[in-house]
């Protein structure tokens, strides 16, 4: 027996000046509730995952704000920048393992949520950029932009990559995001679009948005699940892991340490390779990063990941083919965010881990309508800050 996720919940994505924080929370949960056939007052605990409410919002000590909420007496915050709700995700999947072990029924309710569009965009930057190495890169004036621009151009220094291939992903991005009516941006771009830079070699529209959001996830264990006579997908397992937080102490910046360990650890566990994968969710804060992560999940060699997007060919038209948009990787089909990524879909960071998760359990429920696709084993990568933290997840059927 194993951990089942039994209800997911989430807002739309975007800049939802109508909506406060905790409303965005009580949205998203009552939603992930009513599809577990469960009322709140039947979780056990909850774990939030929030990157810092308190500069945001001002808001500090979120637990027993949640408790006022939603009326859970168990709340756990967990911080790890933009993979906040997945360290939530792990927390509660280690709770229902140890609850499995002494077979008592439990159910935890899991939240990631960030409510970012309230600051004007520099000030959300600096906050943002709080999640990277203050002494060294912060204190020089570095933001995340600036960070990942560092790792782009040193991508394409090294390997035959053009900066097309950088817009190709938002491209393909953007086209699956029509499909998500969750999504921040529903629209088509292309290739003449990418002019405004932002930090060399990326342009505006390689970068994830600001974003305000919630995603919830209700779990409890597989046999309980069966009890419930519930709809269910089976997290196989979730893994952790974490590297140095600055770039500069790496012994390759071009290699995302974190993401590699976790998802090989799970690989592991699983019993699975990432050939295995039909669908998942990689982290795409910046378009570079979808190339990263391919290659750190060892869909691809390092230096290699490019070659993956060029499966898409030629570029400026693919936005003639139907969405979602699969890339070719060693001749199958795997679709990688069927929601839009956090590119088009938004990227309200203390979110972003859950929100992946509701995604991958949707489409291996069959819950996402005209972008549904063929899967039968889904993952997901979630990202803190440039590859600080990572928590890799593996979802399968039941069935």
């Amino acid at each position: 027996m194993g951990i089942a996720i039994i209800g997911t919940g989430i807002t739309r994505f975007g800049e939802l000046w109508d909506k406060n924080w905790e409303e965005l929370v009580l949205e998203s949960t009552k939603e992930a509730s009513e599809s577990a056939n469960l009322d709140l007052t039947e979780i056990d605990s909850c774990y939030v995952g929030n990157m810092n409410l308190s500069r945001f919002e001002g808001q500090d000590h979120i637990a027993p704000r949640i408790n006022e909420i939603l009326g859970i007496g168990k709340v756990v915050r967990s911080e790890a920048a933009c993979a906040s709700s997945s360290v939530a995700l792990k927390l509660a999947f280690n709770e229902l393992e140890l609850a499995s072990l002494k077979k008592e029924n439990k159910v935890i309710l899991v939240i990631g949520f960030e409510k970012m569009t309230d600051r004007v965009t520099q000030n959300a930057t600096e906050i943002l950029a709080s999640a990277s190495h203050y002494d060294t890169e912060v204190i020089n004036g570095a933001t995340f932009p600036g960070l990942y621009g560092l790792l782009a151009s040193r991508y394409l220094h090294e390997t035959n990559a053009k900066e097309e291939d950088l817009h190709a992903v938002a491209i393909k991005n953007h086209k699956n995001a029509i499909l998500n009516e969750k999504a921040m941006f529903r629209k088509e771009i292309n290739l003449e679009d990418f002019k405004l830079e932002v930090a060399s070699p990326l342009k505006l529209l390689d970068c994830s948005p600001i974003s305000d959001g919630s995603a919830s996830l209700i779990l409890t264990t597989e046999e309980y699940a069966r009890q419930l006579d519930v709809d269910y997908v089976k997290l196989e397992c979730i893994e952790l892991a974490t590297s140095s937080i600055s770039l500069a102490k790496r012994n390759d910046i071009l290699v995302l340490d974190s993401a590699k360990r976790a998802s090989e650890t799970a690989y592991k566990k699983a019993k699975i390779s990432p050939k295995d994968i039909d669908v998942i969710e990689i982290h795409d804060c910046f378009t570079i990063a979808e190339i990263l992560n391919l290659e750190a999940c060892n869909f691809a060699k390092r230096g290699e990941g490019y070659k993956i997007v060029r499966t898409l060919e030629p570029y400026e038209e693919i936005n003639k083919r139907k969405p979602p948009i699969p890339y070719l990787i060693d001749g199958k089909e795997i679709y990688v965010n069927t929601s839009g990524g956090l590119k088009a879909k938004g990227h309200p960071v203390g979110a972003t881990g859950a929100a992946q998760i509701v995604e991958v359990a949707n489409q291996l429920l069959g819950r996402c309508g005209k972008r549904n696709v063929d899967c039968k084993i889904g993952a997901a990568l979630n990202i803190g800050g440039t590859g600080g933290s990572a928590v890799f997840s593996i979802l399968k059927r039941p069935w």
